[in-house]
């Protein structure tokens, strides 16, 4: 691949015996001014020379010419270091060459990303643009001219006339005008042409990656080529033919009236009717208004695009072959416009009014052909090559190369995702229209073609190339695309309602994850991020947490919405425009849009603020996922990242970074011995206990921070920074960083049922025990109570391990501690009846359980009677989580009535220290009824008995609730009993939080 960029960049001048081109000079005389001139007849293997003329105005002293090549195909040169170079120009098969260089490449450098949009690396016929063929004529020479005062340069530019003319790309093609093919880069090629009977057509260069032929005669030319890669033989079926047009008049509107011959099959109001939008497009009558407009400038020149067949190189019955085609334009109804010139042509010229303006053959190639009624295989392509045929000659007609530097150019993403048939709808131009046929209700599409076969969003995927309109840009325009108003329901589960010709962009740029808001969460699905390119979303209000949605952006009510910003009021780049004229179909908003409605804000007034928040809530979302780890390891388990690293020490990360991989909200660590842990969903970071099963992290933490991620992620793939809606993304973003930064900090002491039942433990929060493993249950006793009752406690437990736990009960009382061992065998559940007559002691008092392995314990406190049993159920809990300083849990559903109920409350402290609890007792109305402190000494239970009738006084006080709130202390764990005093049946009452 040369480095050099072809421009266009001379003056042309005719002179006797060859051409002379002239570098422009300057209008302002500079110090040293350079001229070149170029004489010579330039053609394939011509020589031509170029001279420089030096003129000095500084008075300084010339010393040396150094010329050389700076662009288009290598030629060779004599005389570099003189005034006059010698260029020896390439042969034919090196224009080819280039040629397809300049089609793979950029037609100008682009700003944004990577170019995808040239030339493909598939075995094909190739689509040739005129730009193309224009910019691999020209050969530049440089000439640099040093003087005593400095170094001077000058180029010019030859323009070698080249046979090879634009082409859609289709495999139906006109008789006598070359056929360019292109192949898979490999090592080499064997390009092979089988021609129809009568034709002499043979492989131009058959060992080389860009071949040619010339059909010479219609009929069916088959090409192979081996695809080195697969080692199977690559078949190309073309059909050539000739130049036939279907205009036959026109109606009473001046629209063309189609050929019956067409019209038989193509009859209006079936499915195959094409010809009644087509009549009232703007390719219907293109040549029509050119020949009619009396202030026109229109010629020959123009012809190639706006007729059927103009090539006056080939013979094959295109309209410069009609009898009369000198006559036609010794008339002056091509040249000299009269709003009656077209009436007069279909008068005197009828063959020639029937290949005029752009028909069906423009784009299908010949109609008689064998591949005519054939299906649309030969004569067909959704590549955007077949628009740039026309649309392909900037400046005046550039939309195919600003086309090209679009992200919707991108054929490496097509070829990943559009063979995909849940992808392949938004991802390739091929899914789209299979989408279009089921109303755009499918889900997924059948995919009928290959990697090799896939298209981008072409053209064709906005376009119906049949209804164009008539008119694009400005206030006038009617030009129409696929999908306008209202778009379907969107895979982001929502409909854009009066967005005009925005719909079209919106059906695809959602974040098609179906709807997402507070009201559609699912824990299951946490992780996900929204699909990039959620502009949709953000311009309707939709699919945000911790906000109201629904609300569209006041850009929503901008006519044409997307269309307006980035492509009415956007012009296209400068090179590829007329005087900036057309809609941009870069599709990229110019930067200073904003000053078109709004005088006094700019773009960066709006982006740098969100700039701003996003990287706090990136950063707090960050924090929020170390502390949602930090939580889990507390508990005994470890952090799996998808396999790559274990983390069992929240010190072992010293960085995470958020990201996004596979459509999940992703994170990538950096750990402190440096190792870098590649992105990873958060859907594979998972909560690993000992035993048992791997939960997804998200699942556990607060559902705070998925939810701000996937915030953060909609907001940053809009890549708006703000501006689609700029209201809703400050609010979106406030609500979001709040919200992750009111999550409670690891570890959560008493935060919901994380420690209940047991599990894995994890060391911490022991008074007696030393091993790995410590629990407590919050109350055990043998001990009298009232009205006859006799209170026991049985304790159970599982081993979770495949080895054998050793056990240790210690039981907290006033008067001292009480031990017993144990052993329970492997993922075997051991019953401990009546365990603190077990410890040898009739007391009451909190059970600190010591295990080896991890357990899962559970309790039962019971009233033994002559007539049974009555309990209540007594969980176990990991410990080190229960509340901390400042942390308040609520007991429901007290009850006191003399006779009838007694409540009593119990506090157990868990820590190494005295903890302070203040008690707030509430009748059932909410009115408080007395606040006082009770102090719970370490590793102890304090129970106060019946505080709403021996504190409040109110022994019949029927419903009430209270509250406990940790003054100092930590592992702080409480709950109640409500007991019916009839049969002594106790009921736990567990805090809620």
């Amino acid at each position: 691949m040369r480095n050099w960029k072809p421009l266009k960049t001379l003056a042309v001048m005719a002179l006797a015996g060859g051409v002379c081109f002239l570098a422009a000079a300057p209008l302002i005389a500079g110090p040293v001014d350079v001229a070149i001139q170029v004489t010579g007849t330039p053609a394939f293997g011509a020589t031509v020379t170029a001279k420089a003329t030096v003129t000095i105005n500084d008075g300084s002293t010339l010393q040396s010419y150094s010329w050389s090549q700076t662009g288009g195909p290598t030629a060779t040169l004599s005389g570099t270091t003189t005034d006059t170079v010698t260029a020896t120009l390439a042969t034919r098969s090196a224009y080819r060459e280039y040629l397809a260089e300049i089609l793979q490449e950029p037609p100008i450098p682009g700003d944004e990303g990577e170019f995808f949009g040239g030339l493909q690396n598939r075995f094909q016929v190739v689509g040739v643009t005129p730009f193309a063929i224009e910019e691999a004529g020209l050969v530049k020479l440089t000439v640099q001219v040093r003087t005593s005062s400095g170094t001077y340069s000058k180029t010019a530019a030859i323009p070698t006339p080249l046979p090879w003319r634009p082409a859609a790309g289709i495999r139906n093609v006109p008789v006598g005008v070359p056929v360019l093919l292109h192949g898979k880069a490999q090592a080499s090629y064997n390009w092979a042409l089988t021609p129809p009977t009568g034709s002499s057509a043979a492989v131009a260069d058959p060992t080389t990656q860009s071949p040619e032929f010339t059909p010479d005669a219609p009929g069916s030319y088959r090409v192979t080529v081996t695809d080195l890669a697969t080692g199977n033989p690559v078949q190309i079926d073309i059909v050539a033919g000739l130049w036939r047009g279907m205009i036959a008049g026109q109606d009473e509107a001046g629209r063309p009236r189609v050929d019956t011959a067409c019209t038989g099959c193509h009859a209006p109001g079936t499915a195959l009717d094409q010809f009644t939008p087509w009549k009232a497009s703007g390719h219907a009558e293109i040549f029509t208004q050119n020949v009619n407009n009396p202030n026109g400038h229109y010629g020959t020149s123009c012809l190639s695009c706006h007729t059927v067949g103009y090539d006056t190189e080939a013979a094959n019955n295109g309209i410069d072959d009609e009898a009369n085609w000198q006559a036609f334009l010794d008339s002056g109804l091509l040249t000299h416009g009269d709003p009656n010139n077209w009436t007069h042509i279909i008068e005197q010229f009828p063959g020639i009014a029937k290949k005029a303006n752009i028909q069906c053959e423009n784009c299908h190639g010949p109609q008689q052909t064998a591949a005519h009624a054939q299906g649309q295989g030969a004569r067909a392509t959704l590549a955007s090559d077949m628009c740039g045929v026309c649309h392909g000659e900037p400046a005046r007609h550039g939309r195919f190369q600003q086309w090209q530097l679009s992200g919707h150019a991108n054929y490496e993403l097509a070829r990943e995702e559009g063979t995909n048939g849940s992808c392949a709808p938004c991802h390739s131009a091929n899914g789209f229209l299979k989408w279009e046929q089921s109303g755009f209700t499918a889900t997924s599409v059948q995919v009928d073609w290959t990697a090799d076969q896939v298209h981008p969003q072409t053209c064709q995927t906005c376009h119906d190339p049949h209804a164009v309109g008539t008119t694009s840009g400005g206030p006038s325009t009617n030009a129409t695309v696929r999908i306008s108003g209202n778009t379907p329901m969107t895979m982001a589960g929502f409909v854009a309602q009066n967005v005009g010709r925005g719909a079209i962009c919106i059906t695809c740029h959602n974040g098609r994850r179906g709807l997402r808001n507070d009201s559609n969460f699912n824990v299951a699905d946490a992780s996900r991020a929204p699909h990039v390119g959620p502009q949709g979303d953000v311009l309707m209000g939709q699919n945000f947490y911790f906000v109201e949605v629904g609300t569209p952006s006041y850009h929503a009510r901008v006519e044409d919405t997307c269309v307006a910003c980035h492509m009415e009021e956007t012009p296209p780049p400068p090179e590829l425009s007329y005087n900036l004229g057309g809609t941009n179909h870069t599709f990229f908003a110019r930067r200073d849009i904003c000053s078109e409605c709004h005088a006094t804000i700019t773009a960066d007034d709006v982006q740098v603020a969100v700039e701003h928040k996003m990287e706090q809530l990136k950063s707090a979302i960050e924090e929020g996922i170390r502390n949602a780890m930090a939580a889990q390891i507390a508990q005994g388990k470890k952090i799996d990242i998808g396999g790559k690293a274990t983390i069992t020490n929240i010190a072992q990360i010293a960085h995470i970074e958020l990201t996004e991989a596979s459509g999940r909200q992703a994170i990538a660590l950096t750990l402190a011995d440096g190792t870098q842990v590649s992105a990873t969903s958060m859907a594979n970071v998972k909560a690993v206990p000992p035993v048992g099963t791997a939960v997804d992290l998200y699942r556990l933490a607060d559902p705070a921070l998925p939810k701000a991620g996937w915030n953060y992620f909609m907001i940053e793939s809009d890549a708006s920074k703000g501006v689609h809606n700029p209201t809703l993304v400050n609010r979106v973003l406030d609500t979001s960083l709040y919200a992750v930064r009111n999550i409670p900090a690891p570890p959560p002491p008493g935060g919901g049922d994380a420690g209940i039942n047991g599990g894995p433990g994890n060391g911490l929060g022991a008074v007696a025990c030393t091993t790995p493993y410590v629990y407590w249950a919050e109350i055990a006793a043998k001990v009298p109570g009232e009205a006859g009752s006799l209170w026991r406690t049985d304790m159970v437990a599982r081993n979770l391990a495949n080895s054998q736990a050793a056990l240790r009960f210690v039981l907290h009382t006033d008067s001292g501690n009480k031990e017993a061992t144990a052993t329970l065998a492997a993922a075997s559940q051991g019953v401990f009846e009546d365990i603190v007559g077990l410890l040898g002691a009739e007391t009451k008092g909190s059970l600190e359980i010591c295990s080896s392995q991890p357990l899962l314990v559970v309790g039962r406190i019971f009233n033994q009677s002559s007539n049974g049993t009555f309990g209540q159920f007594l969980d176990g809990h990991v410990a080190n989580l229960g509340l901390g300083e400042g942390q308040t849990a609520t007991l429901l559903g007290l009850r006191q009535e003399t006779n009838k109920f007694r409540t009593n409350i119990s506090v157990t402290n868990g820590g190494t220290t005295d903890a302070t609890v203040e008690i707030t007792l509430f009748d059932n109305a909410g009115t408080s009824l007395l606040t006082y402190p009770l102090t719970v000494p370490a590793g102890r239970v304090v129970q106060d008995l019946k505080p709403f009738e021996a504190r409040a006084g109110r022994p019949d006080l029927g419903w009430g609730f209270a509250t406990v709130k940790v003054l100092s202390g930590t592992n702080v764990r409480t709950s109640a009993s409500v007991i019916d005093m009839k049969t002594n049946d106790p009921t736990t009452i567990p805090a809620k939080r």
